[in-house]
């Protein structure tokens, strides 16, 4: 896995403060950039594991510090901060254009898919 990467998204209606009840303006909700940062990251770790593995998400803390409009392109850029067994780390920075519009830290868990579904019942 590279130690840095990044991934582009649109701001769509459906990804509003206001279209997901987190406020009541159009612009990027936070609950919406969480997803992007939880998608990027997946989406970067799963091309180094296993077809059996796949990663959970399981802390997550963000600061949403700038609006973006519907129709802004925002961009995620993580870097690997720390692996550790099933443990994996990531620093994030979620920009539109220049403008820093959010930033945290987020870790997911290398995990055993038919291992992790057993626990369900």
């Amino acid at each position: 896995m590279d130690q840095t990467f990044a991934k582009e998204y649109t701001v769509t209606a459906d990804l509003t403060a206001e279209a997901m009840g987190s406020g009541g303006i159009p612009v990027l909700a936070t609950p919406a950039m969480v997803t992007m940062v939880e998608n990027a990251c997946y989406g970067e770790l799963q091309k180094e594991l296993k077809a059996e593995e796949t990663s959970v998400g399981g802390f997550l803390s963000i600061e949403h510090l700038a609006p973006s409009p519907v129709g802004a392109t925002v961009t995620v850029r993580a870097a690997l901060y720390e692996h550790a067994g099933t443990k994996v780390v990531f620093s994030f920075t979620v920009y539109e254009g220049e403008k820093l519009v959010g930033k945290g830290n987020h870790e997911r868990f290398i995990v055993k898919k038919e291992r992790f579904l057993s626990k369900l019942s």
